[in-house]
């Protein structure tokens, strides 16, 4: 079990560093169009320069990707209906994820902010979790075909 964690944590780094990096790029292109702004500017208000608040989102992302990446975990708890498994890991991966998010300055513990994060948040969620169940379907059913035909 500690390797299975071991290599989550490393593959939640460099995932959650290379993704955070990729949306930091698109977001500039996007907000500020001349200026490469790693973080937001709430975030960066906690560091005395650049090179810290870069660092400090290095580690706020390797976090995140942690998180779900360790959050995936969950799911190898094969005693579990797969509703329990998708609502534990629901619930983990938004309180875990939703104090990091806060920092960044990604949402505000504002009422109406949290509640628009939150339903963000859901529909990403359900987004996700549509496709990788539609993948593992097509998988179930390529395999009970095969079975089938060699028979």
């Amino acid at each position: 079990m500690m390797k299975k964690i071991a290599a989550c944590l490393g593959i939640g780094i460099v995932f959650g560093t290379f993704i955070g990096l990729i949306l930091s790029v698109i977001a500039s292109l996007v907000y500020s169009q001349t200026e490469y702004m790693p973080v937001t500017p709430a975030f960066m208000s906690y560091f005395s320069n650049e090179i810290q608040a870069m660092l400090g989102a290095i580690g706020l992302w390797s976090a995140i990707g942690s998180i779900f990446s360790l959050a995936s975990l969950i799911y190898s708890e094969t005693d579990w209906s797969v509703t329990k498994m998708t609502l534990v890991h629901f619930i983990v991966t938004y309180l875990t994820f939703l104090p990091l998010a806060t920092i960044a300055g990604w949402t505000s513990l504002n009422l109406g902010t949290l509640f628009g994060f939150t339903l963000t948040f859901l529909l990403i969620y359900v987004v996700i979790w549509l496709v990788a169940m539609l993948r593992v379907k097509k998988e179930i059913d390529a395999l009970n075909q095969h079975l089938q035909d060699n028979s």
